[in-house]
């Protein structure tokens, strides 16, 4: 865990966010089948650039295993693509990287071209229904969806990574290059 917070503070940050886009992801996934942002799939991303550390794999398993039970099938895959995507963000924000919004917006394109490519293959080799589909008529509707969901995903990244920098204000303090200093030789004797 990210030790740098209090267990509440955490706690205060991450249970609200995660309530509210359940409870959104949820909510428009029963309006009919059009693309829509992935809250689900975002929050742990994002989380791990924000607070690298344990807090992010238990998001990333948490929304996993809402995904996987609201799909009603598959379970495990979606808690062990969240938690992937929990290590892939722990790793970017370990890298060093000062451009976070350029780093942010590859994490967010990356994740939804491989996840929504592995979801309609997937689609695919598990159909719901008992006609099988065609691969290539598969593939375009991938395509087709493919760019309104790049679109939404990076709106909903915009307003998660708000919420991260209003209610984690410390890091952009704590990790910002000028408000450490310069380095001081101390002679000891």
């Amino acid at each position: 865990m990210n030790l740098d917070l209090p267990l509440r503070r955490r706690l205060l940050v991450y249970v609200p966010a995660f309530l509210a886009l359940v409870l959104l992801q949820l909510k428009l996934s029963l309006d009919g089948y059009r693309p829509q942002a992935d809250f689900l799939m975002l929050l742990p991303l994002l989380a791990a650039l924000w607070t690298p550390g344990y807090d992010p794999l238990v998001l990333g398993l948490a929304a996993g295993f809402i995904r996987d039970y609201a799909a009603g099938r598959g379970y495990g895959l979606g808690m062990l693509a969240g938690m992937a995507l929990a290590l892939i963000g722990n790793r970017m924000a370990r890298d060093g990287w000062r451009m976070y919004a350029i780093r942010g917006s590859i994490l967010v394109v990356g994740a939804t071209l491989v996840h929504s490519w592995l979801l309609s293959i997937l689609a695919y080799l598990i159909p719901l229904e008992e006609g099988r589909a065609n691969f290539v008529q598969v593939m375009r509707v991938w395509a087709s969806h493919l760019p309104l969901s790049l679109v939404l995903n990076l709106a909903a990244s915009l307003a998660i990574t708000a919420y991260l920098t209003l209610t984690l204000p410390w890091r952009t303090a704590a990790f910002s290059s000028s408000s450490a200093g310069p380095v001081k030789e101390v002679a000891h004797e």
